[in-house]
């Protein structure tokens, strides 16, 4: 009995003891912290801990845009609403080739277009020399008779040699300038104009060619010529008078 008793007593005495180290390690814990952190002792116990690893909450915005992807479209197209950043806007650039517009490369719907009566000369086999109108399409912008005098410049086509046709206008002759003055076209050819090949009838017949064609014009009465921009009386040696306009009637 006196065993049991002992034995008891001594439990009952443990217990008391490690109640009252509890009791004293709660009352000095801030205490016995500092002394430890004090010591380094705590960095020892603690150095070897595996640290958790922060979880990292990262907000989501339904409206925001990644940097790699471009925004759609505003379905707003209202002007009152907010001005769009520059980076959000389209610039169309435009790529195509710039052109350089003449008479003759034109659109059709910026040239103009008419029926001009071009003469060129027949001669039979009794050598008689007789003038035929041809019609021609004369596209122009500003002048038509500029245009149709450099179309009867130009000459014949393959189809109208055919027929025999020719002109005694002196190959070379090109035109200088055209001003219209009280239904006086004053017409300016190079120098080429006075040397003709045919003589006097070839110099004659190629001055009707001119005057013929440039007054199926309605403004046009009359032709002054000018070589070189300088009216001259007579023409090459043969004598044929050019001082005044000559109309149809002057040959």
């Amino acid at each position: 009995m006196r065993k049991k008793k002992k034995s008891s007593i001594g439990c009952l005495f443990w217990i008391a003891l490690i109640l009252l180290l509890v009791v004293i390690f709660l009352l000095s814990r801030t205490r016995i912290d500092k002394v430890l952190e004090t010591t380094g002792f705590k960095e020892i116990i603690t150095k070897n801990e595996v640290p958790e690893e922060p979880v990292v909450v990262i907000k989501t915005d339904k409206n925001a845009v990644p940097k790699n992807e471009t925004p759609p479209p505003s379905k707003d197209t209202s002007t009152t609403g907010p001005v769009q950043n520059s980076t959000d806007v389209e610039t169309a650039v435009n790529t195509e080739p710039k052109t350089v517009i003449n008479e003759n490369t034109a659109p059709a719907q910026e040239r103009k277009s008419r029926k001009s009566v071009l003469y060129f000369i027949n001669v039979d086999d009794s050598g008689t020399i007789s003038l035929v109108p041809i019609t021609r399409t004369v596209y122009y912008k500003d002048s038509p008779l500029t245009k149709t005098m450099q179309s009867l410049l130009s000459g014949l086509s393959a189809s109208e040699l055919n027929r025999g046709l020719i002109s005694l206008i002196p190959e070379g002759t090109k035109l200088l300038g055209i001003s219209i003055k009280d239904s006086i076209a004053y017409i300016d050819f190079n120098e080429m104009l006075k040397f003709n090949s045919f003589g006097e009838e070839g110099l004659k017949a190629s001055l009707k060619q001119i005057v013929f064609t440039s007054t199926e014009f309605s403004t046009v009465k009359g032709v002054q010529l000018l070589i070189n921009g300088t009216i001259e009386k007579y023409l090459s040696t043969e004598g044929v008078f050019v001082g005044k306009p000559l109309t149809r009637t002057s040959f």
